[in-house]
């Protein structure tokens, strides 16, 4: 089958771009033709690509820019039987729209919401110019269109006006990935037309967790569309054969491990992901020195980068300093530090003893108990979790799937996690393996920093998270309930439905 997939950003750190490459590997892997749309500045580096266009200024003539050394640009040849990806470009003159706001190296990166009428519009033509010459060159019978907005609504008027709208219009499955509704499309109404143009021509909406589901109905729902037939739950999957329990011996291991290769017997707790408030990890840092009174080895290893990173070091230099005053007083004066209502305030309440128990945990050397890795390309993550007794995803914000959370378990480490969306199906599951309700306790409504301390405490010391064939255990549970094969088998089973 010839597919395009559009996903408009990179293909590393962030879930919904590892969502994207890794179907985009796994459909290759089964055999067919992929047109990969995209902004990925470097194919060479992703071996399921093959290569790679840039689109001129006026996004109507593709040209060759890279092709992989030895194959030739063969994609596309039906005698070859095998499976083959290129990469496309569109050319949208270095000004690139997002959700959030973030680095994107090579471009002028913005929020959507944050843009100018005349921007929106130039950017949104210039991609709808771009996939009409794509759909033109290789014509798809499937287009997978990743976001709200603007990827359905581009593609869909790229349809219209491609040559391929001359005969049977191919089918295109809109999958939502969370951000776009809940930081663009909530936040600014010129947004909810596009968003309402690109699911109304959309043969399936696929959402990665049931309660994405449900939150995507809703908003369909009241924007005037029922797409409730047409509403679909197709979970991420996971490369079991990197993300393994195994312990890799590597510079990224070492700064997680001793010289045998294991964290020490305080525990390791790692953090992955986007260092933003709404993710949680100022809540983390406000229990550790309830989790070192209890575990005084244990540490907190925090890879990514983001805005919170100078207020959550500064943080820590202050409980480092026994200056609890201080630490709610920036708390305070921070908003990148700021907590939700729901998950109750960053700093414990604490009186008389428990308070000076509490100060002198993070006196005693909060500070050298965390460590902040930077950003990590998504392939070193592997040995980090391989590494870790916890992964926490304490996120105090609507999610629409916990792809750290499956990772980690494929690793063989435990998950601990704030219990709600998107990020409770893999906790479900493994309070299904461990037998353990204390997987599921930080719901919102719970004291998240006392309740993450309590629960990581509690997981450290009842389950061997050190021991190979526990680890083996939780690895197992990975491989039966995600694989990428059976996310690749779910679109095309969508596709062949349309009537």
């Amino acid at each position: 089958m010839r597919i395009a997939v559009v996903h408009g950003y990179f293909l590393s750190d962030s879930g919904s771009a590892i969502y994207v490459r890794e179907l985009a590997r796994e459909m290759v892997r089964q055999g067919h033709e992929v047109t990969l749309v995209c902004q990925e500045q470097h194919p060479e580096m992703h071996d399921f690509i093959g290569s790679a266009y840039d689109l001129d200024r006026s996004n109507s003539k593709l040209r060759l820019v890279w092709e992989r050394k030895g194959e030739g640009e063969t994609c596309g040849d039906a005698a070859s039987g095998a499976g083959c990806c290129r990469l496309v470009r569109p050319h949208i003159g270095g000004r690139l729209l997002t959700y959030v706001a973030g680095p994107f190296p090579g471009f002028n990166a913005q929020p959507l919401q944050d843009a100018e009428d005349s921007d929106l519009a130039g950017y949104t033509e210039a991609n709808v110019n771009a996939l009409a010459t794509v759909f033109s060159q290789w014509t798809p019978q499937l287009v997978i269109a990743n976001h709200l907005v603007m990827q359905p609504c581009v593609v869909r008027r790229a349809l219209k006006r491609s040559a391929a709208a001359a005969g049977r219009r191919a089918a295109y499955i809109v999958t939502i990935h969370g951000s776009a509704l809940n930081f663009t499309v909530r936040n600014d109404v010129r947004m909810l037309e596009y968003a309402r143009e690109g699911l109304a021509g959309a043969t399936a909406v696929v959402s990665l967790s049931e309660s994405s589901r449900g939150e995507i109905d809703d908003f369909a729902r009241a924007a005037g569309i029922d797409i409730g037939d047409r509403s679909h739950v197709v979970p991420p999957g996971v490369d079991t054969h990197l993300f393994t329990p195994e312990v890799f011996e590597s510079t990224v291991s070492q700064h997680v491990s001793q010289g045998d290769g294991r964290p020490d017997k305080g525990g390791a707790l790692l953090f992955v992901g986007r260092l933003l408030r709404t993710k949680g990890l100022q809540y983390a840092v406000a229990a550790l020195p309830l989790v070192l009174d209890r575990r005084p080895g244990a540490r907190l290893l925090i890879a990514g980068d983001g805005p919170m990173r100078e207020p959550l070091a500064a943080l820590i230099g202050l409980l480092d300093n026994g200056d609890l005053e201080g630490a709610a007083s920036l708390i305070v004066d921070s908003p990148e530090l700021m907590g939700a209502e729901e998950y109750g305030p960053v700093l414990p309440e604490l009186s008389g003893s428990e308070r000076e128990a509490y100060r002198d945990a993070a006196h005693a050397g909060i500070g050298g108990c965390v460590e902040f890795l930077g950003h990590r390309p998504h392939a070193e993550l592997a040995p980090l979790y391989a590494s870790a007794d916890l992964v926490l995803s304490p996120s105090i914000f609507p999610e629409a799937f916990a792809l750290v959370s499956i990772e980690a378990m494929a690793a063989g480490a435990l998950p601990l996690a704030t219990f709600q969306t998107g990020l409770k199906d893999p906790l479900n599951a493994a309070v299904g393996l461990l037998d353990d309700p204390v997987v599921t306790s930080l719901a919102p409504g719970c004291r998240l920093t006392e309740g993450l301390a309590a629960a990581a405490v509690h997981l450290l010391d009842r389950f061997p998270t050190g021991d190979p064939g526990f680890r083996a255990k939780v690895h197992g549970l990975i491989e039966q309930l995600y694989s990428w094969k059976t996310v690749a088998r779910c679109y095309l089973d969508l596709a062949e439905r349309r009537g």
